[in-house]
């Protein structure tokens, strides 16, 4: 089903129609166009079957015949989608029992013209390389069983006709070499649309996790995505003695904010603190919304030197800007821990630590930052 949407919202994103109609009758009419689009390639097919009768291969009748299946597979089908009677299958598509009209279509050909088999044998590539985008592997293999053996019987009924792919005329090869190649070109072309649904499928996976790894908020990391940064900084530390800081950082006394002016103006501060804060960091820095008022700042290649100048360098410049929301001779200020990883620790350990510098900053009165060595054993 996912599947078979995804392909779905890749060929309208081709063809770009339906704008402003619902989801679900803007998918059977998606289904509609797919049947329309199998309709162009029956007829196709026809021609070239007519073209056959002119090199005196087949008989007229093969093409008409031919041509009456392939209109009764798109009223067929295309009536099916269109009144949403399709939309009660697992499968709304109905991929399965088209392949197989389509494959009785191929059988019927093989008796009614087996001098030109590989015609109509040939139809089997597209119709299993378009079956194989839209239904499980267990109900493609059991088609292709039966379809193995439908030949068989049809070849072992049919052996006083000459079933062959050998031809005496030079417009009769001429004829099956375009033929097979049309017939590789659609397989192509089902094939694209197939590889552009694996790239739409891998783009939304793409985003959704990143959506998910961000903070709804802010726009910046969030929790989740702090464990697989500090991993790369662990492995980085392990493999090359690359040093890392972390800062926590908190909002000194923020709810004080949220109670005196209202939780949308708390929301709208943090904003533009994490707006400041991501104009103040370097580009190697991560920003972190840990939780509530709490940040964190994973600085890569940063001793616990450098992380103190570079935090207090922020503490300062957050202390002098000012918000929008908030009266002018309110100013906001907030408080930091830092600590450097050492070896053996793992991602739980350094946030400990920087949280117990933290705990010190605040303890001490807020609006500082406290490194390790200031924590007392």
């Amino acid at each position: 089903m996912s599947i078979s949407n995804e392909l779905d919202k890749t060929l309208l994103d081709d063809l770009k129609p339906f704008h402003g109609v619902p989801e679900r009758a803007k998918l059977r009419l998606v289904r509609v166009v797919i049947v329309g689009i199998i309709g162009i390639s029956y007829l196709l097919d026809a021609f070239l079957l007519f073209l056959f009768t002119l090199s005196d291969t087949v008989q007229i009748h093969v093409p008409l015949i031919y041509g009456l299946a392939g209109l009764g597979h798109v009223l067929i089908f295309a009536s099916l989608h269109w009144s949403g009677f399709s939309d009660r299958f697992e499968n709304p598509h109905m991929t399965l029992w088209q392949m197989v009209y389509a494959i009785c279509t191929v059988l019927m050909g093989l008796v009614i013209a087996p001098q030109i088999s590989i015609f109509f044998l040939s139809h089997l590539i597209v119709i299993f390389t378009f079956g194989a985008l839209r239904i499980r592997l267990f109900e493609l293999l059991s088609v292709w069983l039966v379809t193995a053996i439908a030949i068989s019987l049809v070849t072992f009924f049919n052996q006083h006709s000459v079933l062959t792919l050998f031809y005496e005329k030079p417009i009769e090869h001429l004829l099956i070499t375009v033929s097979f190649s049309l017939f590789l070109l659609r397989a192509i072309v089902i094939g694209y649309y197939g590889y552009r649904m694996l790239l739409r499928m891998f783009d939304k996976s793409r985003v959704f996790e990143d959506e998910a790894a961000r903070d709804v908020l802010t726009g910046i990391y969030n929790r989740r995505n702090l464990n697989h940064i500090l991993v790369e900084q662990i492995s980085l530390h392990g493999r090359k003695a690359i040093p890392c800081s972390l800062a926590m950082i908190d909002v000194d006394h923020f709810k004080l904010i949220n109670d005196s002016f209202g939780h949308g103006c708390g929301d709208e501060v943090l904003k533009g603190l994490v707006k400041f804060l991501l104009s103040e960091i370097r580009d190697s820095d991560k920003l972190i919304r840990y939780g509530g008022e709490e940040f964190i700042i994973v600085m890569a290649a940063t001793n616990l030197v450098e992380a103190e100048n570079h935090v207090e360098r922020i503490r300062r410049r957050v202390e002098q800007f000012k918000y929008k929301e908030l009266p002018s001779h309110h100013s906001l200020t907030i408080s930091a821990g830092i600590a450097q990883l050492r070896v053996h620790d793992q991602p739980d350990d350094l946030i400990s630590r920087a949280d117990y510098a933290l705990y010190t900053a605040k303890r001490k009165g807020r609006n500082r930052v406290v490194v390790e060595p200031d924590i007392p054993k």
